[in-house]
């Protein structure tokens, strides 16, 4: 073979043939080459060289890939069908479509509703080069989950998803950016987080809510700007929310209900001391369910 991207083998002269070789293009790219015959006498003799030329074409693409036929994960009822394309011509390529032996189609995309392998020929319509190509379907579905919060209105608390019913390959995410496997995140920040479970196989999200609540051990009622109140970060007025403020003799010094701005540690129109302050904290939960929390912090001057 004359040319260098040649990336096969030639073997030797079959014994029970006259002129056979066997020659393996093995990965040598497609293209034109010439393979350069020479006839050798037993007496070692050279006698008129052949040059033969070989073309190389590419097979027709199959651009096909693995499929999901989604379901819901309650009914077990398909969604919708799924679409096999090989995204090529019907000018330049023919189609035959087969599954469990029975002919499927003529196109260069179907709809399936069942799960298996299926198979479709396809020919170049210029070159008459043909390749037969196989692609699965299978089952995935929607996910159905539940979110727990650990370690509650603590410093650092987790959101732990759950699934309850559905058999994709999700993956999680609470800011709808960065997505990752494990179903637990941890989290310092209070507020109202978007917690969105994606089916990898391409079925639609589930898209739930995680409320967090954190509060500050303390704070530093001076005016420069910087921990002058002392609030609950990420209560919301569906929450119905009643923080009541406490000195350490159980005195209630403050009421703040909803979002309010918080507490600037004023009493009376007066600056309360450095010490330690209770609270209690009165709310509705995500599963519609009043719940109170109990802690203290401290006012620092």
């Amino acid at each position: 073979i004359q040319e260098v991207n040649f990336k096969g083998s030639i073997s030797g002269y079959l014994s029970d043939r006259t002129n056979d070789i066997l020659i393996n293009w093995d990965n040598t790219p497609t293209g034109t080459y010439h393979l350069i015959v020479d006839e050798i006498d037993f007496n070692g003799c050279k006698g008129l060289s052949q040059i033969l030329k070989v073309e190389i074409l590419d097979l027709p693409p199959s651009n096909l890939s693995k499929q999901f036929l989604c379901i819901n994960p309650l009914t077990k009822k398909f969604i919708n069908p799924v679409v096999l394309d090989t995204k090529l011509s019907v000018s330049e390529y023919s189609f035959n479509w087969q599954f469990n032996g029975i002919n499927k189609g003529n196109n260069t995309s179907i709809e399936v509703f069942d799960t298996g392998v299926y198979t479709i020929e396809i020919e170049d319509l210029n070159t008459k080069c043909k390749a037969t190509y196989e692609v699965n379907v299978e089952l995935s579905s929607p996910s159905i989950s539940k979110i727990k919060v650990n370690n509650f209105l603590e410093e650092n608390q987790s959101i732990v998803i759950s699934i309850i019913s559905g058999i994709g390959d999700y993956e999680y995410s609470i800011d709808g950016n960065n997505f990752q496997d494990s179903p637990v995140f941890d989290v310092s920040k209070g507020g109202v987080y978007s917690v969105i479970i994606r089916d990898k196989n391409g079925c639609s999200d589930e898209n739930l809510q995680a409320h967090i609540l954190t509060y500050p051990k303390f704070f530093t009622p001076n005016n420069d700007g910087h921990n002058d109140f002392w609030k609950i970060e990420g209560l919301t007025f569906k929450m119905k929310p009643m923080i009541s403020i406490f000195d350490r003799y159980g005195k209630l010094l403050k009421e703040i209900r909803g979002e309010d701005i918080g507490w600037d540690g004023i009493f009376n129109g007066f600056n309360l001391p450095s010490d330690d302050y209770w609270f209690t904290v009165e709310y509705t939960n995500q599963e519609g369910i009043s719940a109170i929390f109990k802690s203290h912090f401290s006012l620092i001057r």
